[in-house]
């Protein structure tokens, strides 16, 4: 199977083949969006008709047109566009009332020439409301598409225009069909750490050009970020301060940056629309590119507006119906899967790491060793004995590690003088010298780390135990996000860790008392396996509300952080993992903290995780501070984890933690929503 284009799932048959619907997109094209270029008088009489047509019908209330218009019913009643921009409305009042705004678009359609100069700088046209905007004519096609299928306008009776850079962008993105891209979880960027979703709009490929993918347009939605202030990053991004825009760029850049610079692997979800429902939502992302959205980390992000964009398609299809809160790229995945037939075919593309890795899996020891040494010096002499495709193994496998080490200074290095880039020259001319073909090196899609068959991203707890300290318990907890180590591993990375807002709840059975046992903002842990070619930190990182039960201060709920960073190893494919880190942890407030406040701990962390099978997962850890100049002089604390999924989104668990003063067991059943 070819790794970027090759089918490994796929449903349905609502769209037609891309060249067909290429086609009639230009069909479409031709007489709707670029209608008759007949200059004739406008008319007011006909555009007031059509307007009481359209008042008639309550078309202003249609979902096609709120969806056109981003309008989202209030709380209160009434309707308010999630665009902010004022580009985006013809209509003074047209954010908050949809049918105002219809009227507008007609009526700008058609009225005023270019503006002049004064009006531009003015916005007092009737033709723009500012002075970079093109004419409602040429800045609403996909609103002017919709208009004219629903009241069968004819453009022969009304002024019509000519939009020349709406054509170039049309000319430029060819569009044949249009895919959601997901690029999976990156946990050294906070703001990709849940990962990343984007549109790839797929050109036709009239020329018959082979990887020609790399030419099409990638559509993303992000952030204007304007500080590099971490809290103030947080502050605004968690607010809404922060402009979100789309924009257009070449796909090949978002393949370099997500595939080649951060190792991400990228799953592509090619759907299945017809050629209008495709001219609709391509002209619609024109449309988009003349206002912005006030982004929200936690809602309206870039999972949220890329569906909304795809949701103008079609008004049967229901996206963000079955979003919740947070926003999760992957949920916005499997979203896509509750309309059935709208999913055409899965596709994957390996990381460069991935690659690598898929490479020398295949390579014996002596051949593993000889990459190492081609990499650091390629002129090194070849063992005895070794026959051509032997040699011809490892200098494959050196020339990608060398790309997957240094792809950043490979491609800044334009005049090919740097050590990587005269390493990389060495090597391929060592490699031009060897007449044998290179092995296939296409990757097998990892199928259990697609990202839409994995568990429900929020999850509910409820189970009963025993303390030492407390006796009979039940306990409830309640996580908005993500995954953890010992959940089920399908769908999901086996390495990572990342929980937001996770609590959890004790009631005291034998003396009534309901306790929070823990209140945690984020909870990262960032497994990296060493190898011989692999030498990354692993690292954890945690924020929030916890119970500290020791001599130090029995039964507090204390704030406070933790970090550590060590190294990982494994076993079998990842099946068995440890680790070790030295560990921080400060805390507050204890009285038996240094200034009777504070509480800081010094030593370290470690662990083991066995995956007994993708469904059972066993999970051990143990953590010893010193407390220097604190009571007590040092702490320790083991904790371990059972889990067992027995159906899709349910598991049961059982969980315990020991320390010099206290114990607990307990056992739960786990809901996934």
């Amino acid at each position: 199977m070819n790794n970027a284009h090759g089918p490994c799932h796929g449903s349905g048959q609502r769209g037609g083949a891309p060249l067909r619907g290429l086609v009639v997109i230009g069909v479409v094209i031709a007489s709707i969006i670029c209608p008759y270029s007949v200059q004739a008088k406008p008319s007011g009489a006909y555009i007031s008709a059509l307007v009481a047509e359209a008042r008639r019908r309550r078309l202003a209330f249609e979902v096609e047109w709120l969806r056109l218009g981003h309008y989202r019913s209030g709380t209160f009643g009434g309707y308010e566009s999630e665009a902010d921009g004022v580009g985006f409305f013809l209509a003074p009042n047209g954010k908050e009332d949809p049918e105002a705004e219809l009227e507008a678009t007609l009526r700008g359609f058609v009225q005023g020439d270019a503006p002049t100069p004064d009006e531009r700088a003015t916005g007092s046209a009737a033709s723009a409301t500012g002075p970079s905007l093109e004419h409602p004519f040429c800045r609403f096609p996909a609103r002017r598409l919709w208009l004219t299928r629903e009241l069968q306008i004819d453009w022969r009776r009304l002024t019509s225009r000519g939009c020349p850079k709406f054509d170039a962008f049309l000319r430029e993105t060819r569009p044949a069909s249009v895919t959601l891209v997901f690029s999976s979880y990156y946990l050294n960027n906070p703001a990709s750490a849940f990962g990343h979703t984007f549109l790839r709009i797929k050109k036709s490929n009239s020329l018959g050009l082979e990887h020609q993918d790399l030419l099409d347009y990638g559509v993303d939605y992000s952030a204007n970020v304007d500080t590099k202030n971490p809290l103030l990053y947080a502050f605004k991004g968690i607010t809404g301060m922060f402009p979100g825009t789309f924009r257009r760029l070449p796909f090949y850049y978002k393949v370099r940056e997500y595939n080649d610079y951060e190792s991400r692997d990228i799953w592509e979800y090619e759907l299945n629309l017809k050629p209008i429902e495709l001219a609709l939502m391509v002209a619609h992302i024109w449309e988009v590119g003349s206002t912005y959205f006030d982004y929200y980390y936690m809602g309206e992000n870039c999972s949220y507006h890329v569906l909304s964009v795809l949701e103008v398609a079609n008004p049967e299809v229901q996206l963000l119906t079955h979003l919740g809160w947070p926003v999760l790229p992957a949920d916005t995945v499997k979203a896509l899967y509750k309309n059935p037939g709208l999913v055409r075919r899965v596709s994957y593309r390996p990381s460069n790491r991935t690659a690598f890795e898929h490479r020398v899996r295949r390579l014996s020891s002596t051949e593993r060793e000889l990459v190492l040494t081609l990499a650091s010096d390629p002129h090194a002499e070849f063992p005895p004995g070794l026959s051509e495709q032997e040699k011809a193994r490892a200098l494959d496998g050196a020339l990608d590690l060398i790309d997957y080490r240094h792809v950043r200074e490979l491609l800044k290095d334009e005049e090919g003088g740097s050590l990587e880039s005269l390493t990389q020259q060495a090597l391929l001319e060592r490699r031009a010298e060897l007449l044998v073909t290179s092995e296939d090196a296409s990757v097998e899609p990892p199928y259990r780390e697609m990202p839409h068959t994995g568990h429900d991203t929020a999850r509910l707890g409820l189970g009963s135990g025993w303390s030492e300290s407390d006796g009979a318990v039940h306990s409830l907890n309640l996580r908005l996000a993500l995954h953890d180590l010992a959940d089920p591993v399908r769908g999901y990375p086996e390495t990572a860790q990342i929980e937001f807002l996770p609590m959890e709840l004790w009631y005291r059975a034998e003396h009534p008392q309901l306790k929070l046992e823990e209140l945690t903002l984020v909870r990262i842990f960032s497994l990296n396996p060493i190898s011989a070619f692999e030498h990354r930190w692993s690292w954890t990182v945690r924020t929030g509300l916890g119970r500290i039960r020791d001599k130090g201060c029995m039964d507090c709920l204390v704030g406070g952080g933790e970090l550590g960073a060590g190294y990982t190893f494994s076993l079998w494919d990842k099946a068995l993992m440890f680790w070790l880190m030295p560990h921080a942890e400060l805390d507050v407030p204890l009285k038996s903290g240094l200034a009777d406040t504070l509480r800081v701990g010094l030593g370290g962390v470690g662990g083991v995780r066995l995956r007994l099978h993708d469904n059972l997962i066993g999970l051990a850890s143990a953590k010893w501070h010193a407390l220097p100049g604190q009571e007590p002089a040092t702490v320790w604390e083991g904790s371990g984890t059972l889990r067992f999924q027995y159906a899709k989104d349910f598991a049961f668990e059982a969980a315990g933690k020991l320390g010099p003063d206290d114990a607990s067991l307990l056992g739960r059943s786990l809901i996934y929503f």
